[in-house]
């Protein structure tokens, strides 16, 4: 991740060289002829002593015409790329983490859920189990009783005996 913020930025920092300055120059000088020939074309017509030339005089003073486009360095270049590779990039590490983020997050869901199942499980059988020790423990198995002391029969009935 730092090589890609350190290549821009070196990039952009050798970006003026003498071409560029000596093209800068060429430049400023042409702007400067531009507005000095600009300004002696307002002069002749102030000098005409027309009320309406004059006006008009006054309103070009403010109002410079357009000036040509100031030509574009190496480094100008190398900034107009940067801003669209930079934004470009950012999203592209966003979105890699964010995915990176969700997979993870699912893996810890699965372990989670994963866990809690086999809790559940083992909870099912330490209950079953219990509930089956229980059930050995309170059911009696019923008998049949009989006493001849004095000829009386004592029966026991349950649901597979009956008594006659």
């Amino acid at each position: 991740m730092k090589y890609l913020i350190l290549i821009p930025a070196l990039a952009l920092a050798a970006c003026s060289t003498k071409n560029d300055v000596a093209m800068n120059a060429s430049y400023q000088r042409g702007v400067a002829d531009a507005e000095i020939a600009r300004m002696d074309a307002i002069k002749e017509i102030a000098k005409q002593g027309d009320t309406g030339a004059v006006a008009a005089a006054m309103m070009l003073q403010g109002n410079p015409s357009s000036k040509p486009a100031a030509p574009r360095s190496g480094g100008d270049n190398a900034l107009a790329w940067a801003g669209v590779i930079v934004p470009s990039l950012t999203q592209g590490v966003g979105i890699a983490v964010n995915g990176a983020v969700t997979a993870y997050q699912s893996k810890n869901g699965t372990d989670v859920a994963i866990k809690n199942s086999d809790n559940d499980a083992a909870v099912a059988i330490d209950t079953n189990s219990t509930m089956a020790t229980i059930a050995e423990t309170t059911i009696v198995t019923p008998e049949v009783v009989t006493s001849t002391n004095t000829n009386t029969i004592t029966c026991v009935t349950d649901a597979s005996y009956d008594c006659e």
